[in-house]
């Protein structure tokens, strides 16, 4: 579970102790170790040098899900959890990282999903490792996420729409250099893994991409020790951190703390596979561009991966029964307009 927060501040850490343990002696930070590294870096105790250094020892040594779960509960520490009142609401998103620079898969099947009847509080942050993240393709759509992550404005949302988004940036405070320095760095780093996982709303089912396989293991660990109750974590064997519309993607279900792995392939959902190039985005408006004429009805294989994307959610939640009728599912979504009109109900409104 995740550990409760503490009535009286943690001491602080030691960055040299810290540098010297990643570093000379290659070993593991505990979870409770890990949360003290990461409040020092968010309240910055730590230079900014201090903080390269210690994001790249660890990222270089690899995270263990002790080192992330602990960094999800330093995160989680600094905020209220949000009360949407829709407890069987999903989310979709990936860790970045992946290198892929297709467009937002993910934003767009969220969308998809809504309109097929299953709640999505979409959270997500803007680019790091990539041109486009979420919030930088919600914000190019015409949408003040600032605005649109209030408490207040997710469950007017949510109650409209189906659909809200939550802006990282908006609801967890982070000093603006600490963003600035990940970017400088280049490097996907532990706030990219424990980024999905500490979602304000506390979410029961997610989708999570990672970049790399070896991540499905060390996610799924990481879900059960944090309490998570149904997920999928997901790779796609060509580098996405998506369900693949190109090829073979692995998935690691975690329920009831048991976790089950198995694998997809384009065909379970009836579609053909494409090629990576035919999912290439580009910057924020060109991304918005992508979204719009997906949700308007576009074919293509951008549509395909929105559709895969989104019937693996519609299977995590129980919606559908298979990942083929999850794919009909979503596709009836955007043929009969629905998904259409939760888009422009989402865009056009606000309180």
């Amino acid at each position: 579970m995740s550990a409760v927060q503490d009535a009286k501040p943690l001491p602080g850490a030691d960055y040299h102790q810290v540098i010297r343990q990643l570093v000379e002696e290659r070993a593991n930070l505990t979870r409770l170790e890990t949360r003290r590294v990461v409040e020092a870096i968010l309240n910055r105790q730590f230079s900014d040098l201090q903080i390269a250094a210690t994001l790249v020892a660890l990222s270089r040594k690899g995270e263990t899900a002790d080192e992330i779960a602990g960094a999800v509960d330093a995160i989680l520490s600094r905020s209220t959890p949000l009360q949407t009142g829709f407890d069987n609401a999903v989310d979709i998103g990936g860790t970045g990282g992946d290198r892929a620079g297709t467009f937002n898969i993910s934003t767009t099947a969220a969308f998809v999903v809504a309109a097929a009847g299953v709640p999505v509080v979409k959270h997500g942050n803007r680019s790091v490792t990539s041109r486009c993240g979420s919030s930088d393709m919600i914000a190019a759509l015409g949408v003040d996420v600032e605005q649109r992550s209030s408490a207040q404005q997710i469950r007017a949302d949510l109650a409209a729409y189906n659909f809200a988004f939550v802006a990282t940036a908006s609801f967890h405070r982070f000093a603006p250099r600490i963003s600035e320095i990940r970017r400088e760095i280049g490097v996907r780093s532990v706030f990219n893994l424990a980024g999905p996982l500490v979602h304000p709303a506390g979410v029961k089912r997610q989708l999570i991409g990672v970049a790399r396989c070896s991540q499905l293991e060390l996610m799924a660990d990481t879900l059960q020790r944090l309490g998570r109750e149904e997920a999928f974590v997901v790779h796609g064997l060509d580098g996405l951190d998506e369900v693949s519309c190109v090829g073979e993607t692995r998935v690691a279900h975690i329920r009831h703390g048991t976790v089950e792995t198995f694998s997809l392939h384009p065909r379970d959902f009836g579609v053909d596979a494409c090629r990576m190039q035919d999912l290439v985005g580009g910057d924020p408006a060109r991304n918005a561009q992508l979204c719009t004429a997906i949700i308007e009805g576009e074919r293509g294989p951008r549509s395909d991966a929105v559709v895969i994307a989104a019937s693996a959610l519609l299977v995590l939640s129980a919606r559908a029964g298979s990942f083929l009728e999850g794919a009909d599912m979503a596709r009836t979504a955007i043929d009969s307009g629905k998904a259409y009109q939760v888009f422009q109900g989402f865009l056009g409104q606000g309180l």
